[in-house]
């Protein structure tokens, strides 16, 4: 075996007729067998149209790839020229095939004619060329994991200018890094004793400047900004927004109004890079810029290759009323208090582009979380978040609707793989018989979601058959129906279990009964990745919806919104809630909020959630002969579709990247099998309408 060293993120190992591309960063593998054993050369990343971490060239006559995601070939102009999904001829060119999967590799065929078989009959896709061909294969680094650590001291302007270095993960600053793909995970923030960065992480030159006050909470709102413009964050008297060419944005000194202008800034400005890239390395036809466009003074795509303050400089001429309505929902919005811990955090929220806020005690012996946060998917009237109201971390309990943010639950994610979609370990323990058979029911009935592949329910089980369970790193779901005492013990039927023991807890743990919050930062203490807290029991319903979204790889907060766990019971979050325990081949899942007109004839309004926290900038595209032909953002919901009949209801409700509320209730798809069974439920729902109509007293004139 032959190593061509890993360039930081990417190496390749020659391992006989297989090329092995090794991304470090991540720990993944990505496999090409060849028809020879290939003599790497080095390549020029410029020979590709998108940015590469490493590549290399080498002579073969044929490729196979084992296994993929998803493969579409480019023309030497970047232009689709095909998804390939069965066999197909192509004539003498220059094409760039583009594989999808656990890192972006791009293989370059030059001036060749070639065939592409063995999509539909196997596994492997082969291209075979006319002739042998000089090909060039280069890689890039998925970076969803921090690629160094810089150590920084208490000191505020120390950690503005670590701060500074949160954009050395974004590969570009053209208005492609609106793709969360060229964007990366910033590097790690500790506190130390004093400020360290290591020396491969350099401040990115953009000839942008954003201006705080030295006070954790000015640094703090202003970080995830910062980090997106990658722009250099120094110390000054008035907070404000410097550009190269000389001219200043002046940025509120009230916090709250800071805050808010931070927020509204990087929404807009996220947002039209999303339509300036529309003729970039992936064109595309946008839903939004048909909605906007003609509003804006100016053509997006012209502005590609502008400077970033030429660019900004335009954008700030852009009402940001005119385009919030098209941009996407924050998957995570925080609230931090303004201690130096909180520091920790920046990079992980910054990784997600969520705006911050700040309030709270800055006293760090205060016993309070950290940080708090919200979801869209969460109802925020209930916990307090509204205009003009934030909550407060040092709120006690916590409020219903937040979720509490630690280090420890970001970095157990950084070192955890997700479970595979249809694998998920499911595991329930409670005290009574009766509720026993009710979870059964929920997981099984009709039968078991198809996102679970084990599952089991523990009926008044003992002290050491419960600790086991808690200590054991292998369950994904553990539902908890057992009492909780003193916030961090669980009763059993032969005593009380301390949940601080354990080091490898369960993925994620739902807790019934409870509403401390240290019972869930517990796990996450222990290893876990989240918690959730429902007040109450849930019915078999509101349990079966839950499981089942988490199985598929939903995030917990559109977990807990979208299964009625929310409208059910008072719920708080331990964890990120745009972060999910099962993986998937899905980019993002839709949702189909379905209303029924008639038991036949059915009313949709669409949306989309993404499955991981990084896909905010996103496109997706969507049954179009049923919805249209544009493409738009991951995170959109209520945007107005077609009516269905139950035949294409039942269609839409058996794809893989999708869901449906039908009527008020979730629908997932094992709990419908006929067109049939869709009609029985609109009947009833119908009826229940007409009934609570006939039930309403008469208006008064």
């Amino acid at each position: 075996m032959t190593d061509d060293g890993v360039d930081g993120r990417i190496g390749f190992e020659i391992d006989g007729e297989t090329l092995r591309i090794r991304d470090a960063l991540e720990g993944e593998e990505f496999l090409l067998e060849l028809d020879r054993e290939p003599a790497l050369e080095p390549a020029l990343a410029d020979l590709f149209l998108v940015p590469i971490d490493h590549a290399v060239s080498f002579e073969a006559e044929s490729v196979a790839i084992p296994s993929y995601s998803g493969v579409s070939l480019r023309d030497a102009e970047g232009d689709l020229v095909a998804r390939l999904n069965e066999s197909m001829e192509f004539p003498r060119g220059t094409y760039f095939l583009v594989l999808d999967g656990v890192m972006k590799t791009i293989v370059r065929v030059p001036h060749t004619a070639f065939s592409a078989t063995g999509m539909a009959e196997s596994e492997t896709l082969t291209l075979t060329f006319d002739r042998p061909t000089i090909i060039t294969v280069g890689a890039r680094s998925l970076h969803t994991s921090p690629e160094a650590t810089i150590t920084v001291s208490e000191d505020p302007a120390a950690i503005a200018e670590a701060v500074s270095v949160l954009g050395s993960s974004i590969k570009e600053f053209t208005p492609e890094r609106s793709w969360p793909t060229l964007r990366g995970h910033p590097p790690r923030i500790r506190i130390g004793e004093e400020l360290d960065i290591p020396s491969p992480l350099v401040a990115p030159e953009t000839g942008v400047e954003v201006v705080v006050r030295p006070t954790y909470a000015d640094v703090y709102r202003l970080s995830t900004l910062s980090f997106y413009l990658g722009a250099r964050m120094v110390v000054g008297d008035e907070p404000a927004i410097r550009f190269e060419n000389g001219f200043v944005e002046p940025l509120p000194t009230d916090g709250v109004a800071l805050e808010e202008r931070a927020e509204e800034l990087l929404r807009t400005w996220l947002f039209l890079d999303t339509l300036a890239r529309t003729e970039g390395y992936v064109e595309s036809d946008r839903y939004e810029y048909e909605q906007v466009g003609a509003e804006l003074p100016f053509y997006p795509p012209n502005l590609a290759d502008s400077s970033m303050s030429e660019r900004l400089m335009e954008y700030l001429e852009v009402d940001p009323e005119t385009v919030a309505p098209f941009t996407p929902a924050w998957p995570t919005e925080a609230v931090l208090r303004p201690v130096p811990e909180a520091a920790e955090l920046l990079p992980h929220l910054a990784h997600v582009l969520a705006p911050i806020r700040v309030r709270g005690s800055s006293d760090p012996t205060v016993d309070a979380p950290v940080a708090l946060a919200a979801s869209p998917w969460l109802n925020r009237s209930d916990s307090g978040w509204g205009p003009g109201a934030v909550p407060s971390p040092d709120e006690t309990p916590t409020p219903a609707g937040t979720a509490v943010l630690t280090t420890d639950g970001y970095e157990n994610r950084l070192s955890k793989t997700n479970t595979a979609r249809g694998d998920v370990r499911l595991t329930a323990v409670t005290t009574s018989a009766a509720r026993a058979t009710e979870l059964r029911r929920a997981f099984s009935d009709p039968e078991v979601t198809g996102g679970i592949g084990s599952w089991e329910v523990l009926e008044n089980p003992d002290a050491d058959a419960v600790a086991r369970k808690f200590s054991d790193s292998d369950i994904d779901i553990l539902y908890c129906g057992l009492p909780i005492e003193d916030g961090n013990s669980v009763t059993t039927a032969t005593g009380t279990v301390s949940l601080d023991e354990f080091d490898d807890a369960p993925a994620l743990v739902v807790f019934e009964g409870a509403t401390d919050r240290s019972v869930g930062i517990s796990m996450v203490e222990s290893g876990g990745l989240s918690a959730i807290l429902t007040e109450n029991a849930l019915d078999q319903k509101s349990s079966r919806s839950l499981v089942g979204l988490l199985s598929l790889g939903f995030p917990v907060g559109a977990s807990v919104g979208l299964s009625g766990v929310e409208k059910a019971s008072e719920t708080r979050i331990v964890g990120d809630p745009s972060s999910g325990i099962a993986s998937q081949v899905y980019l993002g899942m839709q949702i189909n909020v379905v209303q029924s007109e008639s038991p036949t004839r059915h009313h949709i309004e669409h949306g989309s959630v993404p499955s991981l926290p990084s896909l905010l900038g996103m496109e997706l595209e969507i049954l179009p002969d049923k919805f249209h032909s544009l493409s738009e953002l991951y995170g959109k919901t209520g945007r107005n579709g077609p009516t269905v009949d139950s035949a294409e209801l039942l269609e839409i409700l058996e794809e893989g990247d999708s869901i449906v509320h039908f009527n008020g209730r979730l629908l997932l798809p094992e709990d419908v099998g006929t067109e049939a069974d869709i009609e029985r439920l609109a009947e009833e729902s119908l009826a229940e309408d007409d009934d609570a109509q006939e039930q309403r007293p008469p208006r008064s004139e």
